[in-house]
Parts: C-alpha cells; structure tokens; sequence
C-alpha cells in the first residue's frame, strides 16, 4: 500500500495542509512541538480509526476550530486508488468515508490499509504491563486476519456477559448454569484468539532473533519469545480442540473463585508475551538502547508478517526513535527498511540521514503546523 497524498485540515496544530509523499521513505523533521508526530497520528487514524495517543476525537481539533478533516489516497498492490477520508465535527461527531460512501461499521476498514507504528509509547512493549502486549498483538493480527477481529469482538461481548452474571450469580440472583452459553461463546472465540496468537509467535521467533543480530551488528545475542497463558504452560504444541478442552476445563476449575471475583481469570485476555535476551527477560535487564533495537527489530517482523499475510505492503511510522542512533547505523536502517514499504519517519536531527542515499525529495519539513519539502 502506498499512501501518495493527504489532506490536513484543523488538526492538532495543522491549520491546512496537502502533502505528495515519496513511495518508499519519507523523513519528517523539525522541532519538538511542530506537528511532525500529528502527521503519523493522522495516517494512523485513517488506517485504524483510532489514534495511538488520544482517546478523545475533540482533543484533535485545532485550537478554536469546530471541525476537522483529513483525506488520504492510498494505491495499493494491485494498482486500485482508495480514498479515505476522516471527518470530525462538534456538530456531527465522527465520519469515515471509503471513496466517497460513509462507513457504517469502522471494523470493515481494519486492514485495508495496513499499518505498522513504533513510537516512544511501544517501550511500555517490553517495560510496561501485559495490556499492552496484547494490544500489540490485537492490533497486528485484527489488521491480517477478519477472522481474527470477529472473534475477538465476539469474545469480549461475551466475557462482559459473563462477568456480569458471575455478580448476579454471587448476589443469588442467578443460577451458575446460566453462564453456560457464554462459556461456550469464550472458549470457541478463544481458542481462535489463541491460534492466531500462537502462529504470529511462531513466526517471530523464527525471525526476530537474525533481525536484532542484524540492526545490532552483534552476532551472539540469543532473542527468545514466548506466549504464557493461564491455559495452560504448553499450548503452543497443541491443536485447537485440545486447547478448547483444556480452555473448558480451566473454566469450571476456576468457577467458584469468579464468582467471588465477579471476574472471569482465564483466557486470552489475561495472556502475555515473554521476551527474552540470553535467557533475561528485556523487562528487567534489557538497557534503553537495547530495547531500541529490539523494537525496531520486532516491527520489521511485524510489517514482514503483513506482508506475507495480507499480500498487502504495510505503511510503517516510525516516530522519533532514531536519536541515539549514530549516522551509519541509520543508513544501514533506512537501507533495510526501504525493501519493506513505504515508511514514515520523524526526527530532530535531519543531519543524521545525510549517509542514508536519500534525495531532497525524501525530507520535509516541518515547523509550526507547516509542512514544506
């Protein structure tokens, strides 16, 4: 996929803008504050329909502004030009819109243009708590696999159903065989979450380790990933039924302690990701600028993933990671990164891509709300 042009208008600090982007890298830079970051939330909002740094679609709008307004069009691998267009009105509230028609039901665009962001926010990836892993993993296979977003969007209807019978069941206002079909309902969608989980690991593990070796330039570093679930600790060998029995029989197991915690306690939505360097966990041991590398290393996975997935090049936006990076290590980086797809790239030090084989075209400035190439 290839994004060719966007429209800006009344967001963030972006009074009105329209940008031509170079097909492969495009380099962002200016001062902190400038607007360099809202450009990658835009892009980001019409491929997901959410931002990765605001809940709230009226944070967005431009100081004493009522609306916004932003257009992408996109060509993607077959050729075909898609439009679309994000607007926000105080009025009217949130509107998409997919080559002109209104989209009734925002979980259809998932995946049409799919996407790969790392930001200063995916360090808490590593550091910060299991959440956040499983966001990271819902929103990378939501993007891949529909069946994966149904099932997904299946389970949490019935879990919030389950929990709230597990307080009625507490308070004797229902009986406990009342959650039946709503167990039902997690453990088929469940084991599906899982299965798609256990595949996407499979694939990292295959390749994250030589991509680390390879951003690193060190040859000895040993990158292990794991998917832990309160399952069971050996899923990963498992087929789906298997994983759906085990599933049911954790349930039951667990029955009287959720009733007590008016809380369902088992399934995909308590699992998490391990990752580990030399057999320590990044959590506790990983440095700044390891974990730098570790994360640029597990997107380039990831946009490999989509790739061969979704048949499909992802966008990558890479914001503000490249600080500590001398300028041969991130010419070797946007070298890699450049095979990959078309990649969005903020930064304060433009002067650090001068050995990235990158022509006036690939740069654009940006200072105050204004974008200029």
């Amino acid at each position: 996929m290839i994004l060719e042009n966007l429209h800006i208008t009344h967001f963030r600090n972006i009074e009105k803008e329209t940008i031509a982007f170079d097909s492969r890298v495009n380099i962002l830079y200016g001062k902190n504050g400038q607007g360099k970051t809202s450009v990658l939330e835009a892009i980001y909002l019409l491929a997901i329909t959410k931002s990765f740094k605001a809940q709230s679609d009226k944070i967005f709008l431009q100081h004493s502004q009522n609306y916004l307004d932003i257009k992408g069009g996109f060509k993607s691998a077959n050729g075909n030009r898609i439009e679309v267009r994000y607007f926000y009105s105080e009025k009217d509230g949130k509107n998409i819109f997919l080559n002109t028609n209104k989209v009734e039901k925002y979980s259809d665009l998932i995946g049409l243009i799919p996407v790969v962001l790392l930001s200063l926010e995916d360090f808490e990836l590593t550091y910060g708590v299991p959440a956040n892993r499983r966001r990271f993993l819902d929103i990378l296979l939501s993007q891949v696999h529909p069946l994966y977003l149904s099932a997904l969007q299946n389970y949490k209807r019935a879990l919030a159903q389950r929990n709230k019978l597990l307080t009625l069941i507490k308070e004797n206002k229902e009986p406990p065989y009342s959650l039946e079909p709503w167990d039902e309902q997690i453990v088929k969608n469940g084991s599906e979450i899982i299965r798609h989980r256990i595949t996407f690991i499979e694939f990292l593990s295959q390749k994250l380790a030589a991509n680390y070796r390879k951003i690193s330039s060190l040859n000895n570093e040993r990158i292990e990933v794991t998917y832990k679930s309160n399952i069971d600790d050996e899923l990963q060998k498992k087929t789906q039924q298997e994983i759906q029995e085990d599933f049911t029989r954790k349930l039951n197991e667990q029955l009287n302690g959720d009733i007590q915690k008016e809380s369902t306690t088992i399934g995909p939505h308590r699992d998490d990701l391990i990752f580990k360097k030399n057999g320590f966990p990044f959590k506790s041991y990983g440095s700044q600028g390891e974990n730098k590398t570790f994360l640029i290393a597990l997107k380039l996975v990831e946009s490999e993933y989509v790739l061969q997935n979704a048949k499909e090049e992802p966008l990558l936006l890479l914001d503000d990671i490249f600080g500590e990076l001398d300028e041969n290590r991130i010419g070797h980086l946007i070298d890699f990164i450049a095979d990959i797809g078309q990649t969005f790239i903020t930064t304060t030090v433009r002067h650090k891509f001068e050995n990235a084989r990158l022509n006036r075209q690939n740069f654009f400035e940006v200072n105050d709300g204004r974008i200029v190439q």
